[in-house]
């Protein structure tokens, strides 16, 4: 049986903060799509492409998401100017992404994912300039990191190599796609926090980090009393080989209560 004439099936998103939410019909997912190029990469991307006749915005406007593009300028990533969740791309010639994280009562986790290589492509992806810090003692680690458009860097320094992060299913880290380290808020060096918006929800002591213009998730910053240490997604470290590491899944799905939007 062709794709087009398989059943239906009705699926629903949203950002994190619920102020964009669409539903879309389109075949059973049964898989799904990621990238290795600079964007989808850092992003953390898991795309399908429903047919855009049946993709329809119920909450919001599409206009109010940020958009973002580099490059060839032939594709619009948008993402909540609110929670900084990535729901959506558009293509020059009118195609339509969906980034299937943001999705409810679908456990994306499970399909399996088709990489796609684009990192070699033209034009190649310009990584930003580190953020410099003097007087790092003999036997540290250094790592740089950036988001996509470069307006935010970081450098942490690191008596020991980065060798594990954590995955969490949360509602948020999961649709932020983060891969967390955390070390010492006092061991990053940060360089245009401007560009930074933050995010909280719930009990409000978790502040979620993300660029204003291109939408990379970045950091996390605590609040709760006597915590000196913060989160660095390390997708958005430069250079940095993610299948190096061991990747710890943490089940924190219903932790503070089950998200419902």
């Amino acid at each position: 049986m062709s794709e087009e004439a398989l059943p239906l099936v009705d699926y629903r998103g949203n950002c994190h903060c619920g102020a964009f939410k669409f539903t879309f019909k389109a075949p059973e997912l049964k898989k799904t799509f990621a990238c290795n190029c600079s964007i989808c990469y850092k992003i953390g991307y898991l795309w399908c492409a429903p047919p855009k006749e049946h993709f329809v915005i119920v909450k919001g406007d599409e206009k109010d998401l940020k958009s973002y593009e580099f490059g060839n300028r032939t594709i619009a990533h948008k993402f909540c100017p609110t929670c900084g969740i990535s729901v959506m791309c558009r293509t020059s010639d009118g195609k339509l992404g969906v980034n299937l994280r943001t999705l409810m009562d679908v456990d994306v986790a499970a399909l399996p994912v088709t990489i796609s290589d684009m990192a070699s492509k033209p034009p190649l992806y310009q990584v930003p300039d580190p953020v410099v810090v003097e007087n790092v003692g003999e036997g540290m680690n250094v790592y740089s990191g950036s988001c996509h458009c470069g307006a935010i860097g970081y450098t942490v320094v690191k008596p020991d190599k980065i060798v594990r992060a954590k995955e969490c299913n949360c509602s948020i880290c999961y649709r932020e796609a983060a891969l967390w380290i955390y070390p010492p808020a006092t061991s990053v060096t940060f360089k245009g926090l401007e560009s930074l918006t933050e995010y909280t929800f719930g009990v409000g002591d978790t502040y979620h980090g993300s660029c204003s213009i291109c939408g990379s998730s970045l950091r996390e910053r605590f609040t709760e009393p006597g915590r000196t240490d913060m989160a660095l997604n390390v997708r958005t470290l430069n250079g940095f080989d993610l299948s190096s590491i061991e990747i710890r899944k943490s089940d924190a799905r219903d932790f503070r209560g089950v998200y419902r939007m």
